[in-house]
């Protein structure tokens, strides 16, 4: 094929913004011309659409449309944030936060896709403010409970009805040394705190039979007013003779529990002499 455009002038070109439809382009190949319509060109040069910026405009745009020169922004690590290329070409965002070994760690699950952060959760003793970026971490003196009641040169006897069945002590008590607990003058202590705790208990008697040799008598701590019977503790007496009985329990003890102490004859139903006491509680 020959081509015969060849040599001739193109000038005085009227100016236009816009290419309209069915418009034709020309170009020069070893010094003879040509034509190719505008659609062609677009699909030849593999352009399609525009290239446009999205999203808030207070966002760090990753296309910067600056004049005549579109710049593709980098994605630099920040702090606590790394950037990579991925197997597929992409870019990926990851933490690098990490979590101390030494004790209870905050954050959480440090290779999941979503980490946890932990809350921190106030405990016995334990309050927790929040105050801006910090947590103040207090301890509360009045959260350590105490209690004790005490009898010296009790006269009063504690009436035996029936033989080895546990009866609580007779006497009056009196209070000393309260927090989180009350004592009464009957020699019970009650738990005042509002969550359950674990609650150490110290029973110590000084005891005789008002009558009678060698009889069995035994020391109990009751919770709610039932005897626990691994807290029981035997010594053998005689009128007049006295004997020290101690007992000591760790019981679970939620609002309004109480303890008391309960004595019995295991050998006849003869009448006990409890001279002096100390009770006490302590979480």
């Amino acid at each position: 094929m020959t081509y015969r455009a060849q040599g001739r002038k193109k000038s005085l070109f009227i100016a236009k913004s816009t290419v309209e439809d069915g418009a034709f382009f020309d170009y020069v190949v070893n010094g003879s011309n040509f034509k190719i319509p505008y659609t062609d060109f677009l699909s030849g040069l593999g352009v399609t659409g525009t290239i446009v910026q999205a999203g808030a405009v207070t966002g760090a745009p990753v296309l910067d449309t600056d004049g005549s020169v579109n710049k593709i922004r980098n994605i630099e690590n920040g702090s606590g944030v790394s950037a990579n290329v991925s197997a597929g070409n992409g870019i990926v965002l990851t933490h690098t936060f990490t979590a101390d070994a030494t004790g209870t760690p905050l954050l959480l699950n440090t290779t999941a896709t979503n980490p946890v952060v932990a809350s921190l959760v106030s405990g016995t003793g334990i309050s927790l403010t929040a105050t801006g970026n910090y947590v103040t971490v207090s301890a509360s003196e009045a959260s350590v409970a105490f209690a004790k009641v005490t009898m010296q040169g009790n006269t009063t006897d504690t009436v035996i009805a029936s033989t080895a069945t546990p009866v609580l002590v007779a006497g009056t008590f009196v209070s000393d040394n309260e927090s989180g607990f009350t004592g009464n003058a009957a020699g019970r202590i009650t738990y005042n705190g509002s969550d359950t705790r674990r609650i150490t208990i110290h029973a110590i008697l000084s005891l005789t039979v008002a009558a009678g040799t060698y009889r069995d008598m035994s020391i109990y701590i009751a919770l709610n007013g039932v005897v626990r019977a691994d807290t029981k503790v035997t010594a053998t007496t005689s009128a007049s003779y006295y004997r020290n009985l101690c007992s000591y329990a760790n019981i679970e003890m939620s609002t309004n529990d109480y303890v008391e102490m309960f004595i019995q004859n295991e050998t006849s139903t003869d009448n006990l002499e409890v001279l002096s006491a100390i009770f006490g509680a302590e979480a």
